[in-house]
């Protein structure tokens, strides 16, 4: 749900958590000389984040609120009481489950280089479902690689800021398609990432090994191996996948690849200030992670975005 309307320091006061008036020294007491020289540094629109939730806690520790939608009316209605100036939606986001529209893709965490960690940032990427093959044939008919893709597509801002990549990687096996990938990466990648350089024997070992191998699916369903991607770039792990990986599944989806940054990583604050340069304002959300099954909230609903963030450089 969406919530935007004006709001006064004095109302931002007025509504403050006891947290966050205690924090700024309005609850209940009168602030200290150095409390109140604080606060009277603070711009209007710092001042109203310092008195602004940002966490919902209470959706992991409280029973009645640990269900999806029982939290997230809680959070509409605290964000309404809030007033804010600026837009906040909050979403509910579930784990994937086998039968998920995405659950084609492989997720592959990178950190701010570029580079491929994991799931545990220890290089391991794992494929959480099996793979079903009806025919070891790749897929050729054009309309249906676009319909793979269809919902794995790079953020608006690996579109606008890092398709202008800013290195140049050498194509070590000097055959063209490394370079090729490159270049074509914004048509068959999803998510948030930017086009790095592997190193380069590792690239060249781990290619040579799955050409070796040949194809890890057949006719047939199977769990695909753990693949450990240390020293290979996100864009460059993907392509290795995706090689292990050529036949479609029984809904004649191709293995997709999903790049993220690490959580923590502060390239997600770049993303802010990058996107406004250029005229598009991100949005600020509340994100409710769930787990499908059971509809239990799993993490600690936190505000991200531009609003959350107002006040710091």
């Amino acid at each position: 749900m969406k919530f935007s309307t004006a709001i006064s320091v004095a109302t931002a006061l007025a509504v403050a958590s006891p947290a966050s008036a205690e924090k700024m020294g309005f609850a209940g007491q009168v602030m200290d000389k150095e409390s109140f020289k604080d606060f009277e540094d603070l711009t209007d629109m710092q001042r109203v984040m310092e008195v602004t939730k940002l966490a919902w806690p209470e959706c992991l520790e409280n029973s009645e609120l640990n269900k999806a939608k029982a939290c997230e009316a809680l959070i509409d209605k605290e964000l309404a009481a809030m007033n804010l100036s600026f837009d906040v939606y909050t979403i509910i986001l579930y784990t994937r489950t086998f039968d998920c529209p995405t659950a084609h893709a492989w997720v592959i965490p990178i950190n701010d280089d570029g580079m491929c960690v994991g799931k545990y940032r220890d290089g391991r990427l794992f494929y959480e479902y099996e793979w079903c093959v009806d025919e070891e044939v790749e897929l050729t008919d054009p309309n249906a690689i676009k319909e793979s893709q269809k919902l794995i597509k790079p953020s608006k801002w690996t579109e606008l800021i890092a398709s202008n990549p800013s290195v140049s990687c050498l194509d070590v096996d000097q055959d063209g398609d490394l370079d090729a990938w490159h270049k074509k990466a914004l048509e068959t990648i999803g998510g948030d990432y930017q086009i790095a350089c592997s190193d380069y024997e590792t690239y060249l070992d781990k290619k040579a090994e799955i050409e070796a191998q040949g194809p890890i699916v057949h006719k047939g369903c199977q769990r695909l191996p753990e693949f450990n991607c240390k020293g290979l770039s996100g864009v460059d792990a993907c392509k290795l996948v995706k090689q292990m990986v050529p036949y479609p599944n029984t809904d004649g989806k191709n293995l997709e690849c999903y790049l993220q940054y690490l959580p923590d990583s502060p390239i997600h604050d770049q993303m802010y200030r990058d996107l406004r340069k250029i005229g598009e304002e991100p949005k600020t959300r509340v994100i409710i992670l769930a787990k499908k099954e059971t509809d239990q909230v799993i993490a600690t609903p936190l505000m991200k975005g531009p609003g959350a963030r107002l006040g710091k450089q």
